[in-house]
C-alpha cells in the first residue's frame, strides 16, 4: 500500500480528504469519530484489498478541514457534507460504500436515511444507539475541559491517549496517530486539531428511529467488548429494519479500526462485494 493522495474540496466548510488506491475501479467512503480524522483509517488501508479506491475524509472541524463558524455539527450537517463529498468524488462513477466509525457511523446513517440516492450501502462501525445520562455528563465534560498546547512534538505524543483508552493497541500505531492528530500553535506549541465544539455533535438525531427509516443496504459492526454498542441495543437495530445485517468483531473494543484493522477490513470487503450485483 502506498501512501495516500491529500485533496481539498472547496466549499463550506472546506474539507481535506486522503486517497488510496485512485485507479481502482470501485469506492469506499470513510468516516473517523469524534475528535479523531482521516489518518486513523491508514491501519485498515494497509489491510484492505487493493481493488477498493479509498476515501478518507476529514469531517468538519476534524484533521484539515475547516471548523464550522457559527458552530453547526449536527448529524444533519454532517450527512450534508457527506452528500456533497460523494457527488464531488462519484461523478460518472459507481455508487460508493460509505463506512463511519463512532460518530462517523452515526453520521453515515443520518446521510443513509436522508440521501439513499447516492450510494449503494452503509456501514456503521460501533456506534451509540442509546445513549445515558452519564454518557452526555461525559461528552459535556470533554467539551468543557481546557484546550492544553505541549511546548514539544514529542510530549504532546507521549501525552496522547485515546478515549477511551482500552484494546491493547500497539505503541506504534498510537504514536502514529497522535502526530497526524496534533497541530503547531501560532506560538510553536502543539495542540490537537478538532473543534471542542464538535462534542456532542450527535444531539437531535434517534439513533433507533434513523436506522428504521433507512432503505438501502446497512451494515451494523460491534466490537464484542463495545461498551458504546451494547449487544442489546444491536440486535434491537438489527431487528428493527430487514435492509440491516449484524457483525460483531470477537476480541475486540470500541477502536476496533485501530485495534483489529485486518478483521475489519475482511467485514468491508465482504459486504461490498455482495452490493455489486
Amino acid at each position: 500500500m502506498t501512501a495516500p493522495h491529500s485533496h481539498l474540496l472547496e466549499g463550506s466548510p472546506r474539507l481535506h480528504y486522503l486517497e488510496w488506491n485512485p485507479d481502482a475501479s470501485r469506492t469506499i467512503i470513510l468516516l473517523h469519530g469524534n475528535s479523531a480524522n482521516a489518518w486513523w483509517w491508514e491501519p485498515l488501508a494497509r489491510a484492505i484489498a487493493p481493488e477498493y479506491r479509498l476515501l478518507a475524509l476529514d469531517q468538519r472541524g476534524h484533521g484539515d478541514s475547516e471548523w464550522a463558524r457559527p458552530a453547526a455539527y449536527s448529524p444533519t450537517d454532517y450527512a450534508n457534507d457527506i452528500a456533497r463529498f460523494v457527488a464531488h468524488v462519484s461523478a460518472n462513477a459507481q455508487k460508493p460504500l460509505v463506512v463511519g466509525h463512532s460518530m462517523g457511523g452515526l453520521n453515515v446513517l443520518a446521510f443513509a436515511r436522508n440521501h439513499p440516492e447516492s450510494a449503494r450501502g452503509a456501514m456503521a462501525i460501533d456506534v451509540a444507539v442509546t445513549s445515558s445520562r452519564g454518557r452526555d455528563r461525559y461528552l459535556r465534560r470533554l467539551k468543557s475541559l481546557p484546550v492544553v498546547a505541549y511546548p514539544d512534538l514529542a510530549t504532546a505524543k507521549a501525552r496522547f491517549r485515546l478515549m477511551p483508552n482500552e484494546g491493547g493497541i500497539p505503541d506504534e500505531v498510537v504514536h502514529q496517530i497522535a502526530e497526524k492528530s496534533l497541530a503547531r500553535t501560532e506560538d510553536g506549541r502543539f495542540t490537537l486539531k478538532f473543534d471542542r465544539d464538535s462534542f456532542l455533535g450527535g444531539d437531535g438525531l434517534e439513533v433507533l428511529e434513523t436506522i428504521k427509516e433507512i432503505k438501502i443496504p446497512t451494515m451494523l459492526v460491534r466490537a464484542e467488548h463495545s461498551r458504546i454498542m451494547t449487544a442489546q441495543a444491536a440486535e434491537h437495530s438489527h431487528a428493527s429494519n430487514p435492509q440491516t445485517r449484524l457483525v460483531t468483531i470477537a476480541g475486540a473494543h470500541h477502536h476496533v479500526i485501530l485495534e483489529k484493522p485486518e478483521e475489519v477490513a475482511r467485514v468491508i470487503e465482504e459486504f461490498a462485494a455482495s452490493l455489486q450485483g
